[in-house]
């Protein structure tokens, strides 16, 4: 997973949460899946795709008008920090192990 995938991928979490409704958070959480799911298909670390899957969780909770969204919001950047931070640790090994 390189830079630009990231970034993609949080422009569509910063969607989800900035969604004015529920209802309308629905088919951007359905497009974030399924962004998310290509993507942990080339993810081997089980925690690491399970902390995207709780990012997606988060984001869709903070979706919409809820109460403490702040909070909220900031759940979701935790895990995405954890997730984003251990992505970019495994392309590093990666990088190093295969120089010459």
């Amino acid at each position: 997973m390189n830079a630009n995938e990231l970034t993609k991928l949080w422009a569509s979490i910063e969607e989800v949460i900035n969604a004015p409704t529920k209802k309308e958070a629905k088919p951007l959480v359905s497009r974030l899946k399924f962004q998310a799911s290509q993507i942990k298909a080339n993810i081997n670390d089980p925690y690491f795709r399970n902390k995207l899957d709780e990012v997606i969780i988060y984001a869709e909770e903070a979706s919409g008008r809820v109460m403490n969204k702040i909070e909220a919001e900031s759940y979701v950047k935790q895990s995405w920090y954890t997730f984003e931070s251990g992505v970019k640790t495994h392309n590093k090994n990666e990088e190093t192990n295969n120089l010459p």
